[in-house]
């Protein structure tokens, strides 16, 4: 698409995290070029947002750290007004949808308003399936509410981030594209730091955990200190969680640090994270005791490289190159 104004982007999110739509949505503000207009307002990005301010026990899952509170609004703030109306007018170059699961009401609300524009749904749930391919869905709402019409339209595109070969099932009627978490670049570290532990203080494999201690649940309530203990590491552990995308194979990479991945021959190679290469860019294991048998033997040299690598790896795991990747998938870019 060539223009000489701004992409103008409505981004329709809801008022809790998700991982890959919040990337997505901080990546696509850090991009020259695009105005985007959430609707209603991301608050856990942006500054002061990281807590309900009426019910401050009610925050973001794992402290908000890596993601949160770092959007500010643009000079002159963003006019989140009148959005039917420039539905109806063809303001909107394109319309985002944070995730297609949780909104597919307002799809079908919308859908006549937005079947004659560009339409991008982010499906980054633990579910492998690809909407509305869900029992219990087909049960409360028949098979008449999935959406097919507008999930076949020549301008949309769907996203997933879990695409595995349960994915398939819809996958021929769809335009579909595999879609990965990110993190902010000021959270990368511009170069490996002094290491003065083996391995941080969380240690997400519980198998490990029973040999080299600490702790499996988190062990941090303040980010610098999160990020201080990984940047001391000299390998941090990481694995398939609810599903095989986390943010904490990025955290560890953007500390310079070794990324150990449980399973990671098992992943499926759509699924994301991307990249990750056992011996290039990280470590694969199958075992608490296959890998420290692995570690023992490894090179100090080999050991720095290792660190470099996941830093380079991480460097294009950025949030701006995640959202430039989806408006080129799209046709927008």
């Amino acid at each position: 698409m060539t223009t000489d104004r701004p992409l103008r982007l409505l981004f329709l999110t809801d008022d809790r995290e998700d991982y890959l739509a919040d990337g997505v949505l901080h990546g696509l503000r850090s991009l020259d070029g695009v105005t985007v207009v959430d609707v209603p307002r991301k608050e856990c990005l942006y500054v002061g947002g990281r807590r309900c301010r009426v019910a401050p026990d009610l925050g973001v899952r794992g402290g908000g750290f890596t993601l949160y509170g770092l959007l500010q609004e643009p000079a002159g703030g963003i006019d989140r007004s009148q959005i039917w109306r420039r539905l109806e007018a063809g303001w909107f170059d394109a319309v985002v949808v944070g995730n297609v699961w949780r909104q597919w009401g307002q799809l079908l609300q919308w859908q006549a308003l937005l079947a004659a524009t560009p339409l991008l749904l982010l499906d980054g749930d633990d579910d492998e399936r690809l909407y509305p391919s869900s029992g219990t869905r087909y049960r409360q709402f028949g098979v008449m509410s999935g959406l097919r019409r507008l999930l076949a339209a020549p301008s949309c595109h769907y996203f997933k981030r879990e695409l595995t070969g349960r994915s398939r099932l819809w996958g021929r009627r769809l335009q579909l594209h595999p879609l990965a978490f990110a993190v902010p670049e000021e959270v990368i570290v511009a170069a490996v730091p002094a290491k003065t532990r083996r391995f941080p203080a969380h240690v997400v494999d519980g198998e490990l955990q029973a040999l080299i201690g600490g702790s499996t649940g988190y062990a941090f309530a303040d980010e610098a200190a999160y990020r201080a203990d990984l940047g001391a590491a000299r390998f941090g552990i990481t694995g398939r969680r609810a599903g095989w995308d986390c943010l904490r194979h990025y955290e560890i990479a953007a500390s310079g640090t070794v990324l150990c991945v449980r399973d990671l021959d098992r992943k499926p190679p759509r699924c994301a994270p991307h990249g990750l290469v056992d011996g290039d860019n990280c470590l694969g294991y199958t075992s608490a005791t296959g890998l420290l048998q692995r570690l023992e033997a490894l090179d100090p040299a080999e050991e720095r490289r290792l660190q470099q690598a996941a830093l380079d790896w991480v460097r294009g795991q950025t949030t701006r190159r995640r959202a430039a990747e989806l408006l080129t998938a799209a046709g927008l870019g």
